[in-house]
């Protein structure tokens, strides 16, 4: 049986193999050291599970037919034995040895269920991504109440307890997080933007990825109720300033 732990820290991978060992090692050079490694595999081909067991991470295998967001985490925090589940993308790099206690800060609060930090562009990112990532995740600390509902599990923190009370909606293609950030503050409880957890989120997606990936999160926007055909010409307005300010 394993020793208890505060924390467990999950990661969802498709072939990592490139990413995954310098987060991997960055993890072993947090100052906070109360937690394990879980890694929930959907197939991947590259040795990605070779790597995570060599860093002595518990490694889940998931069909790849079954995959969404939502069903992977639930499989892994299912596993774990932390009270906490901090949940990082496999393509991330914490910018110190700080980012995980920084994370997990809020949680001496009892009310806080969820908390998502900082995500900076890399080298490698496209400069629109860079640009909407710095939109996104400023540089300053915020306490979320309706009708503000956001998070984003590349780089998130949540409850255990509150888990097993409402898992992850595995039906959506996508905002599973931004559903059950929802969920909680709908029902009193805080989501914490903590800035100072933060981290390089290393997308090296082709055009199409980016276009799936946006489609996904429109049809889970439509699905869980936060967007409409109501909200389009805003949508369109709000883009359209962007793209002037980015190349302005």
């Amino acid at each position: 049986m394993s020793d208890p732990v505060e924390t467990t820290v999950l990661i969802r991978t498709f072939n990592e193999a490139r990413h995954l060992p310098a987060l991997l090692e960055r993890l072993t050079q947090q100052v906070y050291r109360d937690f394990e490694t879980v890694v929930v595999d959907s197939g991947s081909v590259d040795g990605t599970r070779d790597i995570a067991a060599k860093f002595g991470a518990t490694v889940i295998r998931i069909d790849r037919d079954h995959f969404t967001f939502g069903y992977s985490l639930n499989v892994g925090t299912r596993e774990a034995h932390g009270r906490l589940i901090a949940i990082v993308s496999a393509h991330t790099l914490p910018l110190d040895g700080h980012w995980l206690g920084n994370l997990l800060a809020p949680f001496s609060e009892p009310r806080v269920a969820m908390v998502y930090g900082r995500q900076i562009g890399a080298d490698v990112s496209k400069f629109s991504e860079a640009q909407d990532l710095r939109r996104t995740f400023g540089t300053e600390r915020q306490v979320l109440r309706p009708p503000k509902f956001f998070a984003n599990n590349a780089n998130a923190a949540i409850r255990r307890d509150l888990w097993l009370q409402y898992p992850f909606d595995a039906a959506l293609p996508g905002l599973e997080d931004i559903d059950w950030a929802r969920r909680w503050l709908q029902n009193g409880y805080e989501v914490i933007y903590q800035p100072s957890a933060a981290l390089l989120h290393i997308h090296e997606e082709t055009w199409p990825q980016v276009r799936r990936r946006y489609y996904r999160e429109a049809v889970a926007a439509r699905r869980i109720g936060l967007k409409g055909r109501r909200q389009i010409p805003h949508e369109l307005g709000l883009d359209g300033l962007h793209l002037l300010a980015d190349v302005g």
